[in-house]
């Protein structure tokens, strides 16, 4: 279990980092269409193997329009298409925001099927906001910073972009292999027995390590600098553990969907991880954290 969990890891750290750096910035848009529509797919299976209903295509439909309008928003796309503004009194994003629940009770009219009518569409408007609303926040994290004094996107949304996967996922190591191998009080043994509270101080010890081990960097090479970013010592001991927390929220979370649906993994795409989701969960709850967190403090 530990080597294909490592092999799947370290690919999908791989194509992430890779098409984060080397790729141009509309890129993240397709890594991130591209997750939403397997993660989406991997919570329809879970919860009509659960044995209820989910109303895919709607879901997909709103979602993916959802993610373009959180893009067209960002401080990137304005400045380089000044004619996409919004329409005044409201953000797009928020206007399929409110449609999207219509759309799925619209869905069900047209049914005609009264029978747990409600649970599928708490099911499916579920689906929208756990996959689609939480990861539209690393599209507002990478493209927050718009253009630089020569015209080109900043780089600071992809290093904060970058950061942010590195330090929740760094948490998510750091919990795993201190859990496996000194855990013993368990944390919410419930919704997911194998956490432990050895496993969540790991995690925060792990986190912490990286990003003072950032501080060092930027402070030796850049003047503290991470692209726009100031990476104070203050920054590099609470953001690490802010993002992991939110990471610990966001994992039991998932274990708590998949248990009332009665499945173990959201999928088997990636040996020793599980599917997409699976990787996910804990990003998808830190990522409004971050973006907030960088708006109050870092930018």
């Amino acid at each position: 279990m530990k080597y294909p969990r490592l092999l799947s890891g370290s690919l999908v750290a791989l194509t992430a980092f890779s098409i984060i750096f080397l790729f141009p910035v509309w890129t993240h848009l397709v890594l991130l269409f591209t997750a939403f529509t397997l993660g989406e797919m991997e919570f329809s299976n879970m919860v009509r193997r659960g044995g209820h209903k989910y109303e895919l295509l709607p879901t997909t439909v709103c979602g993916v329009a959802y993610l373009i309008c959180t893009a067209i928003e960002s401080p990137v796309f304005r400045e380089l298409f000044p004619g996409l503004a919004p329409i005044e009194g409201a953000q797009l994003s928020d206007i399929v925001l409110w449609v999207t629940p219509a759309i799925l009770l619209m869905r069900g009219v047209f049914r005609r099927e009264t029978e747990n009518a409600m649970e599928t569409f708490a099911f499916s408007y579920a689906g929208f906001w756990y996959v689609a609303v939480l990861l539209s926040f690393m599209v507002r994290i990478s493209f927050e910073w718009g253009l630089d004094a020569k015209n080109n996107i900043d780089y600071t949304g992809r290093l904060a972009l970058a950061l942010f996967i590195l330090f929740v996922k760094m948490g998510d190591v750091g919990a795993y292999s201190v859990g496996m191998k000194f855990g013993k009080r368990k944390l919410i043994p419930e919704i997911s027995p194998k956490k432990t509270l050895e496993g969540l101080v790991g995690g925060y010890v792990v986190a912490m390590a990286t990003s003072l081990v950032v501080w060092g960097i930027a402070g030796a090479f850049t003047g503290g600098m991470i692209g726009e970013i100031r990476y104070s010592l203050f920054h590099a001991v609470l953001l690490p553990i802010v993002l992991t927390t939110a990471g610990v929220v966001g994992d039991l979370s998932e274990s708590l969907i998949k248990r009332s649906v009665g499945v173990k993994d959201s999928s088997s795409t990636f040996p020793g991880i599980g599917g997409v989701l699976d990787v996910l969960d804990s990003l998808l709850f830190a990522a409004p954290i971050m973006y907030v967190y960088m708006l109050v403090f870092l930018k």
